[in-house]
């Protein structure tokens, strides 16, 4: 039953992110808007956030929630805090 549910909610993903898809596709400002890449970016983030909370900030927890190696969520969190606090600084100008 679990599985099913799990089936259920990757289909139900799947058409919302067609809808999203198509509607960013056709409002695409120019050439150079790498909307592929943008979205990929914010997605990673969602699911970063969510298993950081799910897991109470134990990365090691979080990782494990996300499938991918310690390590690397730990560099994708300090990366996203540079770039974070890089807009924090160039916003305070």
């Amino acid at each position: 039953m679990v599985d099913n549910k799990i089936d259920d909610y990757y289909k139900h993903v799947e058409v919302k992110l067609e809808d999203i898809v198509d509607k960013l596709l056709n409002s695409r400002l120019n050439d150079s808007d790498n909307v592929l890449l943008n979205v990929q970016n914010l997605i990673e983030k969602v699911f970063i956030k969510s298993a950081m909370k799910l897991s109470a900030n134990n990365v090691s927890k979080a990782s494990k929630l996300l499938g991918i190696n310690r390590n690397t969520l730990s560099k994708k969190i300090k990366e996203a805090e540079s770039k974070k606090r890089l807009i924090q600084k160039k916003s305070s100008r």
